[in-house]
């Protein structure tokens, strides 16, 4: 009797349910959605197909599938055992896709392989987090492929055996050479780690010298501002009124300031998303990045922002647009106080003093709200309820607090003034 049997995943259900083909080995077992869906009252468990009836759909086209499918994979196995082939969960899962949509030896390439990854991820999920994968992360996937290739050009052809530790050194001095960020090396070596790893997951190498401990992502802690409230107001006080889009660009990074959204978020925001209540207005957003809810009690700034817009968000800008912007505002608003600022481009460390309102970015937006509520009392769980941080450690390494305002904070505690019960 062959291995191979077939089942419904919700036998169950109310409405049609996919089918699925199964096959044990000695330890493993593989699950193998085929695509194809049937109602539960239309198929015979005892003969593993779809019945003979009128009411059900495509049944010829589906028992043939069933039927070529178990004749292939018998002969699959059977192969792999007269030649002394390994056979595994992966191999077999490898013959189904390539049953499927057989992959060309273009595919395989190692460019040809990243191409394909890239392509199959946009509009999809992630699997390790649930979440849908952002345009962000596709951008950034396909400019480490064409870094990978500027890279090749000048130096030496790549392929998935290339990647090594000698590859992983000759890459960083190359990137050194390009005068790259630190943070902008360890970006594209994080995300070829991702590729190698899609690539033995799927049997096309089995190179894993990107697992060494010494494959490391490169990371450096970048200096970063964050705008007090009362530098905030000087923005909000200006009279911008002559300068439509400074305006505009302004009240933007206002909202984010005081509500902890990401650009991608408070730049994309709709009536709909204002809720109003007895007590004063919510934001209620369905953020982009991790998919997660969050409802903000509004700032009476962000509500005379909306109600100067009727009620409304501000019309949404290029998130360019607005870091251009921003800087202007900031200067018009004397944030000229001289920070320094210091990171590592091409492995020699740089160290930069310019006024404030050079460094203002719409990230600077997120990270005030976080600092500032932080400052002013608000319990981090309900910062990080709004901010989607998921560790306060990894909260307290993004907000801009320095020891003495983290003294002065505890020091209105009723613990330190005496008054705890």
């Amino acid at each position: 009797m062959s291995n191979v049997r077939f089942s419904l995943r919700s036998p169950k259900s109310d409405t049609e349910t996919p089918i699925h083909l199964i096959y044990r080995l000695k330890t493993e077992k593989l699950v193998y959605p085929l695509g194809v869906k049937v109602h539960p009252s239309h198929w015979k468990t005892e003969t593993q197909r779809v019945r003979n009836v009128a009411v059900a759909k495509n049944k010829v086209a589906i028992n043939t599938l069933l039927n070529n499918l178990e004749n292939k994979v018998s002969a699959f196995v059977d192969g792999c055992i007269v030649d002394g082939l390994p056979l595994s969960k992966f191999s077999l899962k490898k013959f189904l896709d390539d049953y499927f949509a057989p992959v060309n030896e273009q595919e395989k390439s190692f460019f040809g392989f990243i191409d394909k990854l890239i392509l199959s991820y946009e509009g999809k999920t992630n699997p390790s987090t649930g979440r849908p994968i952002t345009k962000g992360t596709i951008k950034s996937l396909k400019g480490t492929k064409a870094v990978l290739e500027l890279f090749e050009t000048a130096k030496y052809r790549l392929s998935f055996d290339v990647i090594t530790l000698d590859f992983y050194y000759d890459f960083i001095a190359w990137c050194n050479t390009k005068n790259y960020a630190t943070n902008n090396t360890g970006k594209h070596i994080k995300n070829l780690k991702m590729f190698m790893g899609e690539a033995v997951e799927q049997e096309l190498t089995n190179n894993i010298a990107f697992k060494s401990k010494r494959f490391v992502v490169l990371k450096e802690e970048v200096d970063n501002i964050y705008l007090t409230i009362n530098e905030l107001k000087k923005m909000y006080q200006l009279d911008l009124s002559a300068k439509p889009q400074h305006e505009r660009a302004r009240d933007l990074f206002l909202i984010g300031a005081f509500t902890g959204l990401r650009v991608s978020d408070f730049n994309d925001l709709k009536p709909e998303n204002i809720i109003k209540r007895i007590d004063g207005y919510r934001l209620k957003v369905d953020t982009k990045k991790t998919g997660q809810k969050v409802i903000i009690p509004l700032h009476p700034i962000v509500v005379e922002i909306l109600e100067k817009n009727g009620g409304k968000p501000p019309k949404t800008l290029p998130d360019q647009t607005i870091n251009y912007k921003i800087k202007d505002v900031g200067e018009l608003a004397e944030l000229d106080e001289i920070e320094t600022t210091s990171k590592s481009k091409g492995g020699l460390k740089v160290s930069k003093h310019v006024p404030k309102y050079m460094l203002i970015k719409t990230h600077t937006a997120r990270r005030s709200f976080c600092t500032n509520a932080y400052l002013a009392g608000v319990p981090v769980i309900d910062i990080m309820a709004i901010s989607t941080h998921t560790t306060e450690s990894s909260f307290m390494k993004y907000i801009k607090v320095t020891k003495e305002q983290q003294a002065d904070r505890m020091a209105q505690h009723p613990f330190f003034t005496g008054k705890a019960i």
